[in-house]
């Protein structure tokens, strides 16, 4: 008889602690879970906030490069009627050959130059608007 009160006594005393520990550790387990929640909460803020920046940025460097192309396409135009010109006046007057192949090469290697000048731009245009992994 002694024993079966003992079993019963140890029975109710295992359930009571055990009960008792499962509520310490619910409230344990929940206040760490919402420390990490706002945890998670701060990063994605400070995430959201420096793709924000990052967007910004982008946006101003691109406006500054979509402006220097408009002020360079002009010359451009202006290269291409040039050289034509030159064409024409190469083709009329065979006279002094030498002197106008020389003016000839002049032109276009600052026209090169320009082209390449251009080229750069709108190669940093085409990286600025590629989407971001």
């Amino acid at each position: 008889m002694l024993n079966r009160i003992r079993e019963r006594l140890t029975r109710a005393v295992e359930r009571r602690v055990d009960q008792r520990l499962d509520q310490c550790l619910d409230q344990r387990l929940d206040y760490r879970l919402e420390a990490l929640r706002n945890e998670q909460r701060i990063e994605a803020d400070a995430l959201r906030d420096e793709v924000a920046r990052v967007r910004d940025r982008v946006a101003a460097d691109y406006g500054h490069l979509r402006t220097e192309f408009d002020r360079v396409a002009p010359q451009v135009a202006a290269l291409e009627y040039r050289f034509e010109s030159l064409r024409r006046q190469l083709s009329m007057s065979e006279t002094d050959s030498a002197e106008a192949q020389t003016h000839a090469e002049l032109e276009h290697e600052r026209a090169r130059l320009r082209l390449e000048l251009i080229s750069h731009y709108e190669e940093r245009l085409r990286r600025l608007e590629e989407p971001t992994p």
